[in-house]
């Protein structure tokens, strides 16, 4: 955050303050300061605004930060019809990558990749009620472990296994994001496929064919 934002975030955060009976002194300031800085600013501003024209009494950071983020049943909607648009475009023979971590969490957990792909129209519809109570989970607890850093389709699946080379995989949603998570995998047996988890190697792989 620049310091004129820092500066126009204070100003917003006295003014509240002021509405309440409150004061905001520089000591608390700090700690909204570091709940907020990696936000863009003019997502703070529209959050507090929502805020205040929908809650009344002062604010704490974390009131703020849910709204930033968004309910979880709107980022679970969100991670699903982004797996169905992959599915769709893709299909099961295709090696993916997303750039939501928690993705790869869920599907592992629900069979994978080509199970997904391969579900009956009845078992879909069961399957995305798992996929959004999982998803939720995850996200409210923060349960990534062992990440894998690409969704395996059929023909990496079956070809691998004989030493064949990898398929280059698809990267769904935002490249740079995708490219972020993976790139902060603290799992070595996740990163096999690189000997350092550095962004560049990670681009390139992904470009390449990981």
């Amino acid at each position: 955050m620049e310091r004129f934002q820092s500066e126009a975030l204070f100003s917003m955060l006295e003014a509240i303050s002021r509405m309440n009976n409150r004061e905001m002194s520089a000591e608390i300031f700090k700690i909204w300061l570091a709940a907020l800085n990696s936000h863009p600013f003019e997502e703070i501003k529209n959050a507090f605004n929502r805020y205040i024209q929908t809650e009344s009494g002062m604010p704490a950071p974390a009131d703020i930060l849910n709204i930033l983020r968004g309910s979880e049943e709107d980022l679970a909607l969100a991670a699903l019809i982004k797996v169905e648009s992959a599915m769709s475009r893709y299909g099961s023979y295709a090696t993916v990558v997303f750039d939501d971590p928690i993705i790869h969490a869920v599907i592992p957990e629900l069979g994978g990749w080509v199970r997904t792909c391969r579900l009956s129209e009845n078992e879909f519809t069961w399957w995305k009620k798992d996929f959004r109570e999982r998803y939720q989970h995850h996200l409210r607890y923060g349960t990534l472990t062992n990440l894998p850093p690409k969704l395996l389709g059929i023909y990496d699946e079956k070809n691998l296994l004989f030493g064949e080379k990898p398929q280059k995989p698809k990267v769904v949603g935002n490249y740079d994001k995708a490219i972020g998570w993976v790139s902060k995998l603290s799992n070595p047996e996740s990163l096999s496929w690189l000997k350092k988890n550095a962004p560049e190697k990670i681009a390139s792989s992904i470009k390449d064919g990981i």
